[in-house]
C-alpha cells in the first residue's frame, strides 16, 4: 500500500506541532501529566468486497485470495495508525501541563477520530481499487478480439 495516507497524517502533525502558538506554550518542569488514554480502536472496514467479487464473476479462490490480500493490508494500516496515533499522544502530553488536561482530552478525542477517519476512507479506497481492477480485467478478457 502507499504511505500517502501516513504521509499526510505526519505532515498534518508537522503542521499543527510548528504552529508558532505552540512555540509560546509554557513548558512545565515538573511532572508528566498522569492521564490515561484508551488505545485507539478502530471500526470494522465494513467493506464489500466479497459481494462485489462474486458480482464481478470471480471464483472461491480468487475472491479468498483477494479477501486474504485486503486483510492484510488493513493489518498493516491499523499497526500503522496505533502507532502513529501513541506517537502524538506522546508528544502532545509533552506539550502540556496538568492544568491544560481538558484541552488536551479535546486534542485527543479529534485526534482519535481523525484516525478512526483516515483508516475508514483508506480501506474504502483499496475496495475499490480491487473491484475497480477486477472489473477493468473482466472487461479486457470480455472483450472481442480484432
Amino acid at each position: 500500500m502507499e504511505a500517502g495516507p501516513l504521509a499526510h497524517i505526519a505532515a498534518a502533525a508537522a503542521a499543527f506541532l510548528d504552529h508558532p502558538d505552540l512555540a509560546r506554550l509554557p513548558h512545565h518542569s515538573g511532572t508528566i501529566p498522569q492521564l490515561e488514554f484508551s488505545p485507539l480502536v478502530l471500526p470494522p472496514s465494513n467493506h464489500t468486497l466479497q459481494d462485489d467479487l462474486l458480482r464481478l464473476g470471480c471464483t472461491d479462490s480468487t475472491v479468498e485470495a483477494l479477501l486474504s490480500t485486503c486483510e492484510v493490508a488493513e493489518a498493516r494500516l491499523a499497526e500503522q495508525l496505533h502507532w502513529s496515533f501513541g506517537d502524538a499522544l506522546a508528544q502532545l502530553v509533552g506539550l502540556t501541563d496538568q492544568a491544560e488536561a481538558e484541552i488536551l482530552q479535546r486534542y485527543t478525542s479529534s485526534l482519535r477520530q481523525r484516525f478512526v477517519q483516515e483508516y475508514l476512507s483508506t480501506t474504502d479506497e483499496v475496495r475499490r481499487r480491487i473491484v475497480g481492477e477486477v472489473s477493468a480485467t473482466n472487461a479486457r478478457y470480455s472483450a472481442p478480439t480484432a
